[in-house]
């Protein structure tokens, strides 16, 4: 029997694929907390620092070479890179449990770049059936946030913006900008995992500032975590 233990965390999970402004946002966000007193801790992929976190990271980032080659989806180039980010996601996931950012703790606000969200529709998407994180994990084991958002936005927007930076943090970026139709059928794929979902909140941002985006999710996090504290 499977014991359910989710743990809700206090802030706001920002998910997403390439150029869809997990970062602009997840930085201006920050910076509006901040300037109101709360504290707040910024965090991208893991939630809690710690040596195995940072290994498999490196480790994940590192499975991945040169693949721009490599057809889309590719199951074998990515299988790797699923299943070691997916052993993060579950160390990861069982450390946030305790962390300061657990609901009732009066500790900081975590402003989270991606999780596990993204990292469970990749493995669906690419490695079908091989259960890297199972649904029944997803469903009772992964964290969640106080605020829970997927932004998304147009190819053509994504193109735009990914043509205006240079460089990839690892080889899966480079592989996603190489197939610009498999990303926008990735993206396709996550938004129908969770478009029923009320715990989550999916905002297009073609043609919006960061500015506008951060204070929409503010004025959510905050009635959401009023309607917790009722």
């Amino acid at each position: 029997m499977t014991t359910a233990r989710t743990t809700t965390l206090t802030g706001v999970l920002l998910e997403g694929l390439n150029f869809a402004g997990k970062s602009t946002t997840a930085t201006r966000l920050t910076t509006l907390l901040r300037s109101r007193g709360t504290e707040v801790h910024s965090r991208h992929c893991h939630v809690c620092d710690t040596d195995s976190t940072h290994t498999l990271q490196r480790q994940a980032k590192a499975s991945i070479g040169d693949s721009t080659h490599r057809p889309f989806p590719d199951p074998d180039l990515l299988r790797p890179f699923n299943a070691t980010k997916s052993a993060q996601m579950l160390i990861d996931s069982e450390l946030a449990a305790d962390s300061p950012y657990t609901t009732g703790s009066h500790g900081p606000v975590l402003v989270q770049d991606r999780h596990w969200f993204t990292q469970y529709c990749n493995n669906a998407f690419f490695n079908p059936g091989e259960g890297y994180l199972s649904d029944t994990w997803a469903r009772t084991r992964a964290p969640r946030f106080t605020l829970q958002v997927y932004l998304t936005c147009s190819p053509a927007e994504r193109a735009r913006r990914a043509g205006t930076r240079e460089g990839d943090a690892h080889g899966l970026n480079a592989y996603l900008r190489a197939h610009p139709k498999g990303i926008a059928a990735l993206d396709t794929f996550c938004i129908e995992q969770i478009v029923d979902d009320s715990s989550w909140t999916i905002v297009a941002t073609d043609g919006r500032s960061q500015d506008d985006i951060a204070q929409q999710l503010l004025a959510l996090f905050d009635a959401r975590r009023d309607a917790v504290a009722a």
